[in-house]
């Protein structure tokens, strides 16, 4: 089973969560510090809270403060620790992670916004850039969120160019995809105007679990 867990940051304000940086360690904690906006820092840091959360809830975790968080060469986090695997996206107004405790996975989510198709033909296959602009039925934000979910499955970010690889079309849920390993595919719409998608190296029996997260079930003792 994917569990999505996913809170929203519209309302949330950083004077409100900011003693919550204490569950990250000096390092993470200066990397949120870096950032300009505070929307940003609230983005980054409610992230990792849901992983805390997730932690808690499927690997028997006590602790207040996350393991650390390491990176591969090319920037995939993982957690040396965990039984399982998890993935962190986020636009505009929603945070997500994603978790499984069996197989490697990628997620993604994205605001559908109006958009020029024209301006994307770079990161699109002539095929798919075809169909974009042919096709009454495209979705162009379902393609891309599932493109971004597989890039980030196999761990390489935009080092696997987006043109590199097409996502079967017409689409459709378990659908795979090889690029170095099978990719188990999913999406669908979430809330209003965001597509959220999956890529999973396991056969997906069942359709992820989405689990919406108030922000005050998300909160530990800032004193830590």
């Amino acid at each position: 089973m994917i569990y999505i867990y996913c809170t929203c940051v519209n309302e949330i304000q950083w004077s409100e969560i900011q003693t919550q940086v204490n569950i990250l360690n000096i390092t993470d904690q200066k990397a949120i510090a870096q950032y300009k906006f505070d929307k940003d820092k609230c983005r980054s840091l409610l992230g990792k809270m849901l992983l805390l959360y997730i932690l808690k809830h499927h690997e028997s975790y006590h602790s207040n403060q996350l393991p650390p968080i390491t990176y591969t060469t090319y920037r995939k986090p993982f957690i040396s620790t965990m039984q399982g695997y998890f993935n962190i996206s986020h636009a505009a107004d929603w945070v997500v992670c994603a978790y499984t405790q069996k197989g490697d996975l990628g997620v993604d989510i994205e605001k559908a916004i109006s958009i020029d198709i024209h301006d994307y033909k770079a990161v699109m296959t002539p095929n798919e850039y075809f169909r974009a602009t042919h096709s009454n039925n495209f979705d162009f934000f379902q393609l891309w969120t599932l493109k971004e979910a597989i890039m980030k499955a196999e761990g390489l970010g935009f080092y696997l160019p987006p043109t590199s690889f097409e996502v079967p079309y017409p689409f459709s849920n378990n659908t795979n995809i090889h690029i170095n390993k099978d990719w188990f595919l999913f999406s669908q719409c979430f809330e209003q105007y965001y597509t959220l998608s999956i890529a999973s190296s396991c056969l997906l029996n069942e359709h992820p679990q989405v689990i919406i997260q108030p922000i005050d079930q998300l909160l530990v003792s800032s004193k830590i």
